[in-house]
Parts: C-alpha cells; structure tokens; sequence
C-alpha cells in the first residue's frame, strides 16, 4: 500500500538538484504522481504529489531528502492531505472549464489583490500562477490557468476586467484551454505507429 503526501522542495538552482532529488526519492520508494518546478532568481522550488511506502516514516523522509540535497541548502515540507485538508480523493467535485487568463502593462499596487478577490467572488479556482517583470521597464506579464465552475460567463469576465484595467494600460487575454492545446498540438501524436 502506498501513501499519499504532498511535499515541497526549494533549493539553490543549481546543476544537480533534480539529480539529487531524484535519487533521494528512488532510495525510499518514492513515485512522484504530478510535479510543478519552477526557478525564481536564484532559487529552484518543486512542488508535487508523491507516494511512498504506507511504513515509511514522514520524519524519515524528509530528513533523507535533506540529507541527500545538502550540498543544494534544500528545505523540505510534507503534508498530509487526508488530516490536513479533509481529502477525500476528489479534487474537483463538479466539472468546471479550464481557461488561461493573462494579463500584461505596466506593474502597479494592487493587481494581484484585485483579481483574486474577483476571482474568489465567482468561485473561480486559480490552478497555476506564472508572473515577472520584464527587465527595468516595471513592465509585467502574467498568465494564470483557471477553472471555471458552470454557470459563469468567462467571456463577460474578461471584458469586465479589460475594463477595470484599461485605464492602467493593461492588456487582459482570456483563452479556453482547448483552444491553447489545439495550438501546441495542432495534429494528433500516435505514439503508437514510433517504430523501435
């Protein structure tokens, strides 16, 4: 039987974190299930769902990451979802539509705030965050992946927030996730017809 954690990872960025990381996992039986990594600035942070032996040890397992990825400064967090979040093996309950929103112009106070409280307001659930400044320009760019729950109107969403933002000089984009993927992947992969 295995057991079900979510654990974050931050580290130095530098060559051989992955690696280290890696090995740490194989070495207590580890499989990550869905990973997201990132590096900000200087820093390399991991955040995935894992399984491990249901015997194996939390503190062990924490304490042999850090070990192995000493040499990275690695800190290591892991959590529980079934105590502390009262999971019960579904994430999302109803359907909802999956949209990318995002937004670019010049950086001000107060746009984050804004938007997660519209956000929130229709029970849109924020999925994936990526955001920076671009250069000495205090010019920013962010994309944000969002599920939508039935009943809400995306598209009147966006032009409500073309118009909040207009005045700034804010550019808002708000795309369906099909849409996105159809891009990257105009023609189907059969991974099946690679000859080996």
């Amino acid at each position: 039987m295995a057991k079900l954690y979510i654990m974050t990872v931050v580290a130095a960025n530098r060559t051989g974190i992955l690696a280290a990381l890696a090995n740490a996992l194989d070495e207590l039986g580890g499989n990550m299930l869905d990973v997201s990594q990132v590096v900000i600035q200087k820093f390399f942070a991991m955040m995935m769902a894992t399984e491990f032996p249901e015997d194996q040890d939390p503190e062990v397992i924490i304490d042999h990451i850090r070990a192995v990825c000493r040499a990275f400064g690695a800190e290591v967090t892991l959590r529980d979802p079934s105590i502390e979040m009262g999971f019960d093996g579904e994430t999302e309950p109803t359907p909802k539509e999956r949209y990318v929103l995002t937004l670019s112009g010049p950086d001000r106070p107060g746009i984050l705030r804004f938007l997660a409280h519209r956000l929130a307001q229709d029970g849109i659930d924020l999925i994936d965050l990526q955001g920076r400044l671009q250069g000495s320009s205090q010019m920013f760019l962010a994309a944000m992946e969002l599920s939508v729950p039935p009943g809400i109107d995306a598209l009147q969403l966006c032009e409500e927030l073309r118009n909040e933002f207009r005045n700034d000089g804010i550019t808002v984009s708000l795309q369906h996730r099909r849409v996105i993927a159809g891009l990257a992947h105009p023609e189907p992969v059969g991974f099946n017809t690679v000859s080996h």
